[in-house]
């Protein structure tokens, strides 16, 4: 339940009123895509993906698998 809210947080602050992560099968929270993310989310992900946590992918902000 905690992660819950937590993911329900996070959504409501990075993303574009009435956007989501998306989901993967038995309705699990995957990543945000790069369009669902207001400008200045997309603006430091863009910093942190590129200079301080460098990945091959840098178009979506994926969530950590646990």
């Amino acid at each position: 339940m905690q992660v819950q809210l937590e993911e329900e947080t996070i959504a409501q602050l990075l993303c574009i009123p009435g956007q989501d992560f998306t989901r993967a099968a038995a309705k699990r929270r995957v990543q945000i895509m790069c369009t669902n993310m207001t400008t200045l989310t997309q603006i430091w992900m863009t910093l942190l993906l590129s200079n301080i946590l460098p990945s091959d992918r840098n178009a979506n902000l994926p969530l950590r698998k646990y």
